[in-house]
């Protein structure tokens, strides 16, 4: 346990002097927040403008229209950040000691591999929570310029976007310790977000009823299990009832628009989640013990 401590506090330390994260970070920040204010500055001047403010300048829904607006552009903003993170942690939270042969002096201490692997997955786990979360919060406080209701939305897609960039970070630290970091990232991207969005692509169209050949949909069925599924919150199913409310549809047309979005993941998504994140981990660990250093 105090292997696995001071590893941790090490990499935490490393990492903290990566200023590849820093800069994730803070081109994060001000992006969420020249984006609230920018949109709350054009809720001020289009709603005291006449004639130009969407449903006849009323002020509540016009504020209503921009919250949504800026909820869309933070889903798309923290996901994307999230990648960055996941790949500027895995590319470096190992590669590094092994590259410069840092790791030998760490291994000649009283500090076993599996500690080893152990701190470097809880540091890279913490340096990810963490920076997401500040961002996370950063945008439900700017969410506040425009009233709030939609902040439960924006956790439960934080959430998600921190389980799902948990699995690519792990990816790229079982494959940075086997190989080049920089042809790390390219294979993790390829499994996790290529091949991995193709296979899910397909195999909803195999569910729909799309294809209904029987051979075609079992070797999907096999691919589907052999790559990790995404987690999906119930926030794009909130933001499209608001959407909906907001502009006034139909209980048949909101039906409709509802039923093309995908649901929330159920515990049996979660359960795979589990697996996958035990199964890298355990491969980053089998990875560090066979590396010879």
């Amino acid at each position: 346990m105090n292997g696995t401590l001071a590893v941790a506090r090490y990499t935490l330390v490393e990492l903290s002097r990566r200023r590849i994260l820093l800069v994730f970070l803070i081109l994060g920040a001000i992006g969420i927040a020249v984006l609230g204010g920018g949109l709350k500055f054009l809720y001020s001047f289009l709603s005291t403008t006449s004639g130009v403010a969407p449903s006849n300048a009323d002020p509540a829904a016009f504020n209503r229209f921009l919250e949504l607006l800026f909820v869309n552009y933070v889903f798309s903003a923290l996901g994307t950040f999230g990648l960055l993170i996941a790949y500027a942690i895995g590319m470096t939270a190992i590669y590094h000691d092994l590259d410069s042969g840092a790791a030998v002096s760490i291994f000649s201490k009283p500090v076993s591999r599996l500690a080893f692997a152990a701190g470097k997955v809880a540091a890279a786990v913490a340096a990810l929570v963490v920076i997401m979360a500040v961002l996370a919060l950063e945008a439900r406080f700017v969410m506040f310029l425009f009233g709030g209701g939609l902040e439960n939305a924006l956790t439960l897609e934080a959430l998600a976007v921190v389980a799902n960039t948990l699995v690519l970070m792990l990816i790229v630290l079982a494959l940075s310790t086997w190989m080049n970091n920089i042809v790390a990232a390219v294979v993790a991207f390829v499994y996790y977000n290529v091949l991995s969005g193709v296979v899910v692509f397909v195999h909803n169209l195999v569910d729909n009823g799309v294809i209904g050949n029987s051979v075609v949909k079992t070797i999907l069925d096999i691919l589907y299990w052999l790559f990790p599924h995404q987690l999906v919150s119930s926030a794009a199913g909130d933001l499209a009832r608001a959407q909906i409310a907001l502009s006034g549809s139909t209980p048949q047309d909101g039906s409709q628009a509802l039923a093309s979005i995908p649901p929330a993941s159920g515990v049996g998504d979660i359960l795979w989640w589990a697996f996958v994140v035990c199964f890298f981990s355990g491969m980053l660990y089998y990875a560090v013990r066979r590396r010879q250093v």
